[in-house]
């Protein structure tokens, strides 16, 4: 296997329907349980990553938007921002 980036031997400890349950995945999508479960880490960093960042996005989005308004913006023009700006990160991470 060629890594991307360094990596580092690290021990997990798994019972053994974890393990069983891995190696069948890793099997049907011809992987090896290695790369499986640091695609599964990668994941679930990204996602929490994105959890914790969310307030201070929140803030910085209010402040942009309130910023290129001459006047307090009405509930349906935040609405209507955040649902483009959701468009917008939505297309930018593929989902």
């Amino acid at each position: 296997m060629v890594y991307t980036r360094p990596v580092r031997r690290t021990q997990i400890y798994l019972d053994e329907d974890q393990k069983r349950a891995l190696r069948l995945l890793a099997a049907d999508r011809d992987m090896n349980v290695s790369d499986l479960i640091r695609k599964a880490v990668d994941r679930l960093l990204r996602d929490e990553i994105d959890l914790r960042g969310w307030g201070g996005r929140f803030d910085a989005l209010q402040k942009r938007i309130t910023s290129k308004l001459q006047r307090e913006p009405k509930d349906e023009e935040v609405s209507n921002a955040f649902k483009r700006a959701r468009i917008k990160m939505k297309a930018r991470s593929g989902k």
